[in-house]
């Protein structure tokens, strides 16, 4: 009988032991999901930025060419 038990609290630390490893394996699989959404997200603001600078740029250069005063050819 010893040997019976044995074997059996063994088999079932082993099923103890892929329940765990299976629940790990999810939280992976979630966290992997989350950094892939976090990545895309900030690729997203990374081009809003871009193009916020963009037209700020822009602006800019059109402020200081109307700003300039007229060349009188000469």
């Amino acid at each position: 009988m010893s040997g019976t038990k044995t074997i059996y609290s063994v088999v079932k630390a082993i099923m103890l032991m892929n329940e765990r490893f299976d629940a790990i394996d999810q939280r992976i699989k979630r966290l992997d999901g989350d950094l892939t959404d976090l990545g895309r997200s900030q690729l997203d603001l990374a081009q809003r930025v871009a193009v916020i600078e963009g037209y700020i740029r822009g602006r800019a250069d059109q402020a200081a060419v109307q700003a300039q005063p007229p060349q009188i050819p000469g």
